[in-house]
């Protein structure tokens, strides 16, 4: 599954100053309902804590994968933040996350849900797109750039 298709321009922050964990899911919830995503950030920022007290979506290699289900959602979301200064994420490896990728997705499409984890992990693992990612310029160049490391990945 291609994040591309539901990750706009708009949702691409470069440099952003977000100074902990708790700030950066903050930050997603409330550009989530600023955007329309959903009508009620507490409610996706409680969905987000009680995901990451499960355990921690900071995957390793500095990237964040904060998500959540949302009854409100009516299609996925996705937010990829480039943060000015790494931040402490309770990452698998325990090294700091200065990447992340956030997605917000119906509650009633599980099957949803796993395909565009599958297709984040997937582009995370790219040795490309975390050079792109940290090397981007502006969100137009970063969304160019996912789109066309996803079209040269075989998606089923």
């Amino acid at each position: 599954m291609k994040i591309c298709k539901y990750l706009p321009v708009e949702h691409i922050f470069l440099n952003t100053r977000i100074p902990d964990k708790e700030s950066v899911l903050r930050f997603i919830a409330e550009t989530c309902m600023r955007d329309g995503v959903v009508e009620d950030a507490e409610m996706l920022y409680g969905g987000m804590r009680k995901r990451e007290q499960t355990m921690s979506t900071g995957v390793g290699n500095g990237i964040g994968f904060p998500h959540a289900t949302s009854w409100e959602t009516k299609k996925p979301a996705v937010l990829l933040i480039r943060l000015a200064k790494a931040i402490d994420f309770e990452a698998l490896d325990a090294l700091p996350v200065d990447v992340i990728l956030a997605m917000v997705i119906p509650e009633n499409k599980t099957h949803l849900h796993l395909q565009l984890l599958a297709g984040a992990s997937r582009l995370c693992q790219h040795p490309e797109f975390m050079e792109a990612v940290r090397r981007a310029e502006n969100s137009k160049m970063l969304w160019n750039e996912v789109q066309r490391l996803e079209d040269k990945m075989a998606f089923h």
